[in-house]
């Protein structure tokens, strides 16, 4: 047997310190006790916003009496939010445009790529797998 093989006694006292030998009280008693974490006393404190202790909390009164109100919101946030929409709208207004530009060739008679006698926009002709892998790839990056 190697030395890298440990008995199981010396593993079984491996995780309690005070066992002296395999069988004490303690070792015995290790295992035992409710299943229920409920039950289980904290290890430790823990504390969370909600019930540290400040010194300029309301009181339940000034709960139940304070009127509530509101802030104004500020107008660049109204703004940021209408740029973004509006990039949204032109991203995808646009990801239709060029999966068509990729997959369909120039139709005839047109050198802008506009659709043709039949309407069907397009200019490369790479075919559908060129055009979705482009899309996908724009997608990612997005």
């Amino acid at each position: 047997m190697s030395n890298a093989v440990l008995d199981a006694n010396e593993l079984a006292k491996a995780h309690v310190p005070e066992a002296s030998m395999q069988g004490t009280a303690f070792e015995r008693n290790a295992g035992r006790g409710s299943m229920d974490v409920g039950k289980a006393e904290p290890l430790y404190e823990v504390r969370t916003p909600e019930t540290e202790v400040y010194d300029d909390l309301p009181t339940e009164e000034d709960l139940k009496t304070l009127r509530r109100v509101s802030g104004k919101i500020n107008w660049a946030a109204y703004t940021v939010a209408f740029a973004e929409l509006a990039e949204r709208f032109s991203y995808y207004g646009s990801s239709i445009l060029y999966t068509n530009f990729v997959q369909w060739p120039l139709p005839e008679g047109s050198r802008t790529g506009a659709g043709g006698l039949n309407g069907q926009p397009g200019a490369l002709g790479m075919g559908q797998s060129a055009a979705q892998g482009i899309s996908l790839f724009n997608q990612f990056f997005a």
